[in-house]
């Protein structure tokens, strides 16, 4: 019986000529991602153990993201002790402020089809988009630090096939939510969720973060997307020439497969309290929204920022609404001024923060009780933004912006006369 991915990648990390469903493997993994809010506290825990040095520094990335700006005082000394820690410990890669992890890694090459990923972040699955698998762990992470290993069970998986391409108005995050409806969190506890399919070239890279970086609300313990060309022209403009295009064999075994015409899709919400809860956008126009917010890991891309702006010229977010955009990297902050994005963005009445988890984290931006948001963030739990007593809903950034516009959750194709008699 043939391979999928995760078991190929798994494999390899482990070296082993195959593993099956159920192993326990003891892999090393290519890649290791913090945050400065956790760093600290994982040197910590390998001093205690006796360990004086990283078993891989060279595989390490650290990035300072959560709070940029800082706006704490235990923050400011946090990020003190996060940069001495980083040259005392020959870390090979360190971002200060260059944005949000998952996305940086992606942006600036350093993740390729078939490598294993420990990532210190819950969404750290979002770098399945480039074909790696990318699996989020606690203190776990510590032991990689100290031993270069960890050990983990071999995941099955769930084949979600992409067929055709999504109309106008409906966004990756639609998809993801779609899946949701149709998986709960117990078919998809400690399963991989694999993208593959015809539909899936009609993705760019970081809407495929999107897709993998939102499994693990779906209750999976990964994502991943199969490599096709596209992926492998951007990350050759990354700096990675000799990727390999890496898919499942023809005769591997899944645990489920979830087919999805992606036509006939409509724009999604998660509402509170889970991202698991979803409707249709078009069903909750009667909720009205304080706060609207365009960013975290799994958005905040250039594709997001020009559809928000697109929507946006011409238009004035609704008076009632504060709308906070925030790019996921510097590098996209960049592109966006030299594209004018920013320009309409802020004519429209947006507001524009630099690269951070920010909001997302509950740093930034806090609600106030009976206040509600609708987000492209990765959380709605009561409490994650603020007061526990207001409201998140997560959602596209092309629905986000609608409802900034309109001042209540917006299905998009309302404004862009996109919906079909």
């Amino acid at each position: 019986m043939g391979a999928t991915m995760s078991q190929k990648i798994l494999a390899r990390a482990s070296g082993q000529p195959a593993v099956a469903p159920g192993d326990i493997v003891w892999a090393s993994p290519d890649l290791v991602t913090a945050p400065e809010v956790s760093f600290s506290a994982y040197i910590r825990r390998i001093r205690e153990i006796g360990a004086t040095r990283l078993a891989h520094p060279d595989r390490v990335a650290v990035v300072i993201d959560h709070e940029v700006p800082v706006h704490s005082q235990a923050g400011a000394e946090r990020n003190i002790l996060t940069r001495k820690l980083v040259r005392d410990w020959s870390v090979r890669h360190f971002f200060d402020g260059e944005g949000i992890t998952h996305p940086l890694m992606v942006e600036r090459g350093l993740c390729g089809p078939g490598m294993l990923v420990a990532g210190a972040d819950t969404h750290a699955p979002g770098l399945g988009a480039v074909g790696a698998l990318s699996v989020p762990f606690g203190f776990e992470v510590a032991m990689v630090l100290a031993t270069g290993q960890i050990w983990m069970k071999v995941p099955e998986t769930i084949r979600v096939r992409l067929h055709g391409s999504c109309a106008p108005g409906v966004c990756a995050r639609d998809v993801v939510l779609a899946v949701m409806e149709s998986i709960d969190g117990e078919t998809a506890s400690y399963r991989v969720i694999e993208y593959q399919g015809a539909g899936l070239a009609s993705f760019s890279i970081p809407e495929r973060m999107t897709l993998c970086g939102l499994t693990v609300d779906a209750g999976a313990k990964s994502g991943i997307a199969e490599v096709d060309d596209a992926c492998l022209a951007y990350l050759a403009e990354r700096g990675i020439s000799d990727a390999q295009r890496l898919r499942s064999d023809a005769d591997a075994h899944y645990a489920l497969t979830l087919d999805i015409d992606l036509a006939t899709l409509a724009p999604r919400v998660s509402i509170p309290p889970s991202p698991s809860h979803v409707r249709r956008a078009e069903s909750l126009q009667d909720i009205t929204i304080q706060h609207a917010y365009i960013g975290s890991c799994v958005s905040g891309s250039i594709e997001d920022l020009r559809a928000a702006a697109g929507l946006l010229k011409g238009r004035r977010v609704h008076a009632d609404v504060q709308l906070l955009v925030i790019p996921a990297t510097r590098r996209v902050f960049t592109q966006a001024l030299a594209e004018g994005l920013l320009d309409t963005l802020a004519a429209a009445g947006a507001q524009v923060s630099p690269s951070t988890c920010g909001p997302c984290f509950g740093g930034l931006a806090q609600l106030a009780e009976g206040e509600r948001r609708i987000s492209t963030s990765t959380r709605n739990d009561p409490g994650r933004m603020g007061s526990a007593k207001a409201q998140i809903y997560l959602a596209s950034a092309l629905t986000v912006t609608a409802s900034a516009i309109t001042g209540h959750i917006t299905d998009p194709r309302t404004l862009t006369g996109a919906i079909a008699s």
